[in-house]
């Protein structure tokens, strides 16, 4: 075995009751990888039986681990998109191939040799684009208005060429002009790029058995490989390009394709087209695992919805960070349990059985990619690739308790316990009959208070508002937010102030106005100006205070945010500055 004097993984206080879930295997920090979740496989890609560790590193290599060690290198033509191992044939002994997706190409290898590339079909150019580049090749047009003609085709959605893309990065006429001398050769040439990509098996559920390549490509389609990977047997036409796969069943028997698209849907191919309603999410998703019957989705608002494969949705997990990514780890293939792996921003990686959790493994680096699996001969390992360059493995723990909660839902036991209820005094029951007598005047007097504490509130509060007098202004017809940072231990401060234009119109020339008292603090321009507020972005301004009391007293500092129009300011804001030593001598 690879692992030697291996660990228990540390759990939290309130999971130690199921016992250990990890062994901490082996962890190199100094591996230096920069990858993620769909450039790194397990599989035996060499045929000896001992199955090895593949990362396709962004900087164009191919690692391959063999336990603990690198045993081999190779250099990639082009920056990894996505990587998967499968099986082409039925030769015996089994091994299988391995495929990286770069760009508009798929680079397959057998038993680590360049074996067969896959390339994308080119597609039509458009007509309009086409014409453009004639007329701008033989000088009819210039190069200014080809630049202009190609933005307004691209702003209409539809898809240009490379060549056009690299031409509308150039600002200045004087790029552009060598931009087309040096290009007029290349021809056009509309061919897109993959962007995920996965596998099905092809008749059989074995680990061994016929499968197939599916990729998923930036013009929005779904292609399914034949099993060599040198023909595609199925193209559908997605609404959307498409991010994550998820794959059930047998391309020969039956199958679904869940797709997770860039417009924030999950679409279901079965049959050789889209069927069903889409699946509408609340964000973009950012991972997809499928878990037997059900579909797993990781969206980007700190959200894990798992929804049953004909739309249903069965539950919602929220998080307290993002999401980097997911990974279905499969425990026990007869009950069909699978659980479910999240890794996030704040450098945990947490382990679900549905909706209870039942591990947490916490980190002070960020995972950017895992992978679970068998490597070496251990079934159960998980693989842990760091923000860092980090490798992490570790091991499933034989002994660790992986079903869900068994206690009962319900009220606690506590609820049973009777409470002390004290006796009834004399005055409690006078209390209680005169209620009962005038309980009618006395809802309606509380009703009438009621109304008249809410009237208050809200004349207090328009007041406010109008006055300038808040952080949040809608007077003069604008509407504005101000929020306001001190920084420094003094006696040098800096106050950061953030404004915002939340109305629907620019605001234009804006002074801010600074007071102060001057036997406490110093202020270098007390009077400043904002020349512009468009609608949404936050616009900072600095401030230098200085503090000048020898005691290093402190004091409040007000910021308005005047109107040219009215003497009454638009907003304001109260700034208490804190305390500072004393001046020494």
């Amino acid at each position: 075995r690879f692992v030697s004097g291996a660990k228990m993984a540390e759990a939290p206080s309130s999971e130690k009751s199921r016992g250990a879930v990890w062994l901490n295997a082996w962890d190199d920090p100094v591996a230096g990888l920069n990858t993620h979740s769909a450039c790194m496989e397990l599989g035996d890609v060499t045929g000896d039986g001992n199955c090895k560790l593949l990362v396709a590193d962004q900087s164009k290599k191919l690692r391959l681990y063999k336990g603990t060690n690198l045993i081999s290198e190779h250099a990639l033509m082009d920056v990894p998109t996505a990587m998967v191992t499968f099986v082409p044939d039925e030769r015996q002994p089994v091994v299988p191939s391995l495929a990286i997706a770069s760009g508009p190409h798929i680079f397959i290898y057998r038993k680590l040799r360049p074996y067969y590339k896959f390339s994308l079909p080119t597609e039509e150019v458009n007509e309009e684009e086409q014409f453009i580049w004639d007329e701008l090749s033989t000088g009819k047009i210039s190069p200014d208005k080809a630049h202009e003609m190609l933005s307004a085709l691209r702003d209409r959605d539809v898809s240009i060429c490379l060549k056009s893309r690299d031409f509308l990065v150039h600002d200045k006429t004087s790029a552009r002009v060598q931009f087309v001398t040096d290009n007029t050769s290349v021809p056009l040439e509309q061919r897109s790029v993959i962007t995920c990509m996965a596998t099905i098996k092809k008749a059989h559920e074995e680990d061994d058995s016929v499968s197939q390549l599916i990729l998923g490509t930036e013009n929005r389609y779904l292609i399914v490989l034949d099993p060599p990977g040198s023909n595609a047997l199925l193209t559908v036409r997605l609404p959307s390009s498409p991010i994550c796969i998820a794959v059930m069943g047998l391309y020969d028997v039956d199958y679904r394709i869940i797709c997770a698209c860039r417009n924030g849907s999950m679409y279901t191919v079965k049959g050789g087209e889209v069927v069903g309603q889409p699946i509408e999410l609340d964000s973009l998703p950012v991972a997809v695992i499928k878990s037997h019957r059900s579909i797993i989705v990781g969206c980007m608002e700190q959200v894990i919805h798992s929804f049953h494969v004909k739309g249903k949705k069965n539950f919602s997990i929220y998080l307290p960070s993002s999401i980097q990514c997911m990974e279905a780890m499969p425990v026990d293939k007869s009950r069909h349990l699978t659980l479910m792996l999240v890794a996030l921003a704040n450098g945990e990686v947490r382990l679900y059985n549905d909706k209870t959790s039942l591990c947490t493994i916490s980190s002070d680096d960020v995972v950017t990619g895992m992978r679970f699996g068998k490597f070496s001969r251990e079934d159960h390992t998980l693989v842990l690739a760091h923000k860092s360059g980090a490798l992490a493995i570790k091991i499933l723990s034989r002994s660790s308790n992986l079903e869900k909660s068994s206690s009962t839902a319900g009220p606690p036991p506590e609820q049973d316990v009777p409470l002390n209820i004290p006796k009834k005094t004399k005055l409690y029951v006078e209390q209680t009959q005169r209620e009962r007598d005038s309980g009618i005047d006395i809802h309606r007097v509380f009703q009438r208070d009621l109304c008249k504490l809410r009237l208050a509130t809200a004349r207090a509060y328009v007041q406010v508002l109008t006055d300038g007098q808040g952080p949040i202004s809608y007077a003069g017809g604008t509407s504005l937010r101000l929020t306001a940072t001190v920084q420094g231990l003094g006696p040098h401060f800096k106050i950061k102030l953030s404004v915002q234009n939340t109305g629907n119109k620019p605001i234009v020339d804006i002074p801010l106005a600074i007071t102060y008292n001057p036997a406490m603090h110093h202020v270098k321009r007390p009077l400043s100006r904002i020349p512009l507020l468009v609608p949404g972005p936050f616009y900072t301004v600095e401030i230098d205070v200085e503090s000048v009391d020898r005691n290093g007293g402190s004091d409040s500092v007000r910021v308005f945010a005047c109107n040219r129009n009215s003497s009454v300011p638009i907003m304001s804001a109260i700034i208490n500055m804190p305390f500072c030593e004393p001046f020494q001598g």
